[in-house]
Formats: structure tokens, C-alpha cells, sequence
């Protein structure tokens, strides 16, 4: 288990760009971060989509020529984090199928709040799933509403609900579209004459595109033969309601998420931390990395030095297996190991961006004390989490959730800290002034923002096939 969330995926397409799979691979590995699961790409080439795709990182799945043998100018790739449906081959992206409008291939970012009543739904129309992961409800959508130009597709995008970022690649076209609600980033841009969409724009500066925009919620973008247009396929346009999480903990800190930079957002929370929890302490530590940014804000707060005194093995692999609790503390000294000489005899101030199962807190709290630390005191950047996400976040059930089971006295007792502070809810939104309304923050309050289920809008006739 993981102190922290996970996000679902990362996506990046490519229109009018010469040998656009190697170009897709290097932005995938900008993108890798959002994914360590599995990575794919798919491409357009002479009227034919073609694909390769495998387990692993990016840099093992297409290794040597492997993305070089994918031809064409227009491409698809995708790396994965299961939210949605387990960790297997029949579940890596992009997935590709043929339908009575032809070839397509998606690859999505985000879970489908509304996935079993549209899984169900289809099946009942005689639908065959052949994975477990909401990502293939576009492909039954395209093929059960047959959907072939771009007002049809806009509206299976309607009907598939949130929570997406999806881009769909056809042998002639590629169309990047938001949920209307704007949940998960993508971003526009250009690669000398050709288009690019990504999750992030680190994935531009990977590749050496310039970023325009940021796909509008409820907007789908079609790369075709005359250039770039785009529709609106929502009914209405609600309040934006993007997830937060994406600037907190998801986004690499040198992206351009959602208008801002997340490590100059990160370090303002962490000043915004240190004014509502201040600590009587001598040195900041943050948890690396993903509280290296609001560590720095908080030292700055407070006028406290900043030090890295945990030091992280960035080669220690997710499928580490600690049965017992010997194992379990060489594995938290496997991946994160305290410098003696800067805890000694201090007060430390632990701080991280998010807390969400506390193994990992808990065994870095002993850590620390066992090298010394005088006191440990855990702030965290964010608000407790109380409640699951549905929309693309691997916290989908409260029982996992820390906050959820104890509250603050409990949970400080659990980590064996000194004290323990959580940024408020009002001093994160806060941070955003008159936009606080745009962001999701049902992880936090339990308010969700999905729009109701679309799956009785299908189309219920159905084309008899002549025997």
C-alpha cells in the first residue's frame, strides 16, 4: 500500500508529424510519472491503424526500434496506472477495434463515474467486453450508436459522462476531447507544421512542441486533413470542476496544469501550511518527492531550514512484497533512508503533500526517531481524505482511506508523531480566490459534481443482420 493517491494515465497524440511513433515514445517518458503499468502506441499509416504495446515501463516496452517500426504521421500513445480494471496485458492502451465506421483506437485518461449502468447497458445490447477497464466503453459506444462523423462522436462523448481525457485515432483524423466537467488536463500545441495534445506539457518540452491551450471541458479537438477544428459536445457548460489532486500531487512540478506551475502552487500551500499549523521545530524535512515543493513553502513560512534528511532509491519497484515487520522496515529503508547527521538531536518537521493509508508515514516516523530526531512533527498539504474519488483516483473505497477510520488524535497516536496538522479545505481552495468553485474537492468534502448517468440515452434499435 501507498501513503499516496495514484492517478490513472497519461495520453499524448500526434497529427501531420513525420515518424510520429519514436516522437510519441519520448513524450511518453515526460509522461511516465502518470503511469508505470504499462505503455502503448497506436498509429495511422496508408488507410490502416497499427499498434504495439506491452507491460512495463516506457523505456522497456520500446526499447531498440520498436516504436520505429510503427509507420505513419499520425499517432496515439498512453502509459497506465490501474484505476479501473487490474494490471494485465488485455488492459494496456491504446485499445484498438473495428466497427461498421472502421478502424479506431482510444486511449483515455480517467474512470467513467457511470461505467457499470453504460457497461451494463451495452451488454444488454449484445455487447462483448473483452477487458476490465472503462476505457473500452468508448469503443462499444462508437460501434453501438455508429458513430462516423465528428457530431456522432461528439455524442458518445456525451454519453459516456465524466470523468475523461481521451483521444480517439482513426485512419483519417485524430479527435482529443475533456469531459464537459474538465476533471483530467490536456493541452494543445504544435510540432513545427504538425499538431500535438498531451496530459501535460512536459510532454511538449520533451519533444520540443510549443503549448497554445488547454482543451477546453466539454470541448472536442479534430486534427483532419484541413487543419485543426473543434465542437462543443456538452448540452450545457457547468462550472469546470478539475481535480485538484492533479496540482497537489499528480502533475510533474514543471508542467502547466489547469493555468498553473505545480511546484510554485505546492510551495504556496506549504506557506499556507505553515500559518495555519505552525511547528516550535529546528529543520523542515520533506518526504521525497512529492513533498519536496510544499517542504520548501513551509521552511520559507517559517523561517525554519529546509534539509533533505530522507533520501530516496528511486530504483526500488512497486512490487516490492514485505510479509512481516522486518521486512516492511527494510523496505521503507529501501526506498527512503534518513540522513543521520541532519535529524541528530532535532525537532523535525515532516511534511508532505498528501496522506492517504499512513504505512508508509507510520515506519518513517520510528525510522527517524531511531536515527535520532528529538521530535517528529507531520504536516500535510492538503486536506484529511475522507472519502473515495470516482473519477480516476485509485482511492475508490473509504475503508482504505486513513482519515476516514480515525480521527486527528487518532491518526497522530497511529503515526506516532509529536503533532500532526492537515492544511483546511478553506486554505486550499482559498489559494485560488474567485476559481476556488472550478476545482473538484470530493475527496475532501464528499461533494461530488458527476452529471447523472446518460445510459438511457442509447440508441435501443438495432440493425438486423441478414443471414
Amino acid at each position: 500500500m501507498n501513503d499516496h493517491p495514484r492517478d490513472a494515465c497519461g495520453v499524448i497524440g500526434l497529427y501531420n508529424v513525420p515518424e510520429a511513433a519514436p516522437v510519441a515514445a519520448l513524450g511518453l517518458h515526460a509522461l511516465q510519472h502518470r503511469g508505470q503499468e504499462s505503455a502503448g502506441i497506436a498509429t495511422s499509416h496508408a488507410g490502416r491503424l497499427h499498434v504495439y504495446k506491452g507491460m512495463g515501463l516506457v523505456s522497456s516496452v520500446f526499447a531498440g526500434d520498436a516504436a520505429r517500426r510503427l509507420p505513419g504521421s499520425a499517432a496515439v500513445g498512453h502509459v497506465r496506472y490501474s484505476t479501473a480494471g487490474e494490471s494485465s496485458a488485455a488492459n494496456a492502451q491504446p485499445l484498438t477495434g473495428r466497427y461498421a465506421g472502421g478502424e479506431a483506437a482510444v486511449a483515455h485518461n480517467g474512470n467513467l463515474a457511470d461505467s457499470q449502468r453504460l457497461c451494463n447497458a451495452l451488454c444488454s445490447g449484445g455487447a462483448l467486453f473483452q477487458t476490465t477497464t472503462d476505457s473500452e466503453i468508448f469503443l462499444h459506444l462508437l460501434a453501438h450508436e455508429l458513430a462516423v462523423n465528428d457530431k456522432e462522436i461528439g455524442r458518445i462523448l456525451a454519453l459516456a459522462g465524466p470523468a475523461f481525457a481521451v483521444i480517439l485515432l482513426f485512419p483519417d483524423r485524430l479527435i482529443a476531447a475533456r469531459d464537459p466537467l474538465g476533471y483530467r488536463p490536456l493541452v494543445l500545441g504544435h510540432l513545427g507544421d504538425g499538431l500535438v495534445v498531451a496530459s501535460e506539457t512536459c510532454a511538449f518540452d520533451q519533444i520540443g512542441a510549443v503549448f497554445e491551450r488547454e482543451v477546453e471541458p466539454g470541448e472536442m479537438v479534430i486534427f483532419d486533413e484541413n487543419g485543426r477544428h473543434s465542437l462543443f459536445f456538452a448540452e450545457n457548460t457547468p462550472t469546470p470542476a478539475r481535480c485538484l489532486l492533479e496540482l497537489i500531487y499528480f502533475a510533474r512540478p514543471d508542467s502547466l496544469v489547469f493555468g498553473e506551475t505545480p511546484h510554485l502552487f505546492r510551495r504556496r500551500s506549504g506557506i499556507k501550511l505553515a500559518q495555519e499549523h505552525p511547528a516550535d521545530a529546528d529543520v523542515v524535512v520533506p518526504i521525497p518527492d512529492s513533498g519536496m515543493s510544499a517542504a520548501m513553502g513551509y521552511a520559507d513560512g517559517l523561517n525554519l531550514p529546509f534539509e533533505r534528511g530522507l533520501i530516496r532509491n528511486h530504483y526500488v519497484g512497486r512490487s516490492f512484497i514485505s510479509p512481516g515487520q522486518e521486512a516492511r522496515a527494510a523496505a521503507v529503508r529501501m526506498k527512503n533512508n534518513v540522513v543521520r547527521a541532519v535529524v541528530r538531536g532535532k525537532r523535525v518537521v515532516l511534511v508532505d503533500d498528501s496522506l492517504i493509508r499512513g504505512t508508509t508515514t507510520s515506519a518513517l516516523g520510528r525510522e527517524l526517531r531511531s536515527a535520532g530526531a528529538r521530535e517528529v512533527h507531520l504536516r500535510i498539504a492538503c486536506p484529511p481524505t475522507r472519502h473515495p474519488c470516482i473519477y480516476g483516483v485509485d482511492f475508490p473505497r473509504r475503508e482504505d482511506l486513513l482519515a476516514h477510520r480515525l480521527d486527528l488524535e487518532a491518526i497522530r497516536t497511529l503515526l506516532n508523531m509529536d503533532s500532526l496538522g492537515y492544511l483546511s479545505l478553506e486554505g486550499l481552495t482559498g489559494l485560488f480566490g474567485n476559481d476556488a468553485d472550478t476545482f473538484c474537492t470530493s475527496c475532501w468534502s464528499g461533494e461530488y459534481r458527476a452529471a447523472p448517468g446518460r445510459s438511457d440515452r442509447l440508441k435501443a434499435e438495432f440493425i438486423p443482420i441478414p443471414l
